[in-house]
């Protein structure tokens, strides 16, 4: 005595194939596929179905009530969690980087001091400062690494 889901289900099997193929490679398809699964009658339940996709059981749960309430629509309409604001305000990081193209730094520890001076952002560690840098995809670019008390007169000098 259970639900026959294969009856339930407006959509062909070929329309949500056609969805599931499109979705592919994106958290969405996910959804899609179970519907498809459920109407082919390959999964019975959605207990079932859990295990198959990867998911919790209640999880499935919840994604067959948005399906029976709102429609397939609702279902497969993926919205990103926005996640926190970034701390460093745009403006503060294409100065940033502007600085650092100039030459003016080549280590963390000189980004943190910029920041900190410059734009009074005193909050990241360097850990954190790093974890920005690798969000943005921006490394310090430098050439080769120069002793802090070296002296470029001398070292010119020497060349000759």
């Amino acid at each position: 005595m259970g639900i026959d889901y294969g009856a339930q289900i407006s959509q062909s099997t070929s329309a949500l194939l056609a969805l599931e193929k499109r979705l592919r490679g994106q958290p969405i398809a996910d959804r899609v596929k179970r519907l498809r699964l459920l109407n082919t009658h390959t999964i019975r339940s959605l207990r079932a179905a859990a295990p198959v996709l990867g998911y919790s059981e209640r999880q499935v749960q919840r994604w067959w009530a948005t399906d029976t309430s709102r429609g397939l629509e609702a279902l497969a309409r993926w919205q990103p969690r926005p996640g926190r604001r970034e701390r460093v305000p745009a403006e503060a990081w294409t100065a940033l980087v502007t600085a650092m193209r100039a030459g003016h730094m080549a280590r963390l520890k000189e980004a943190q001091r910029y920041l900190r001076e410059q734009w009074g952002i005193d909050d990241h560690s360097l850990h954190g400062l790093s974890q920005l840098f690798k969000r943005h995809h921006t490394t310090l670019k430098t050439g080769r690494r120069r002793h802090r008390r070296a002296a470029p007169v001398a070292q010119v000098a020497f060349k000759k």
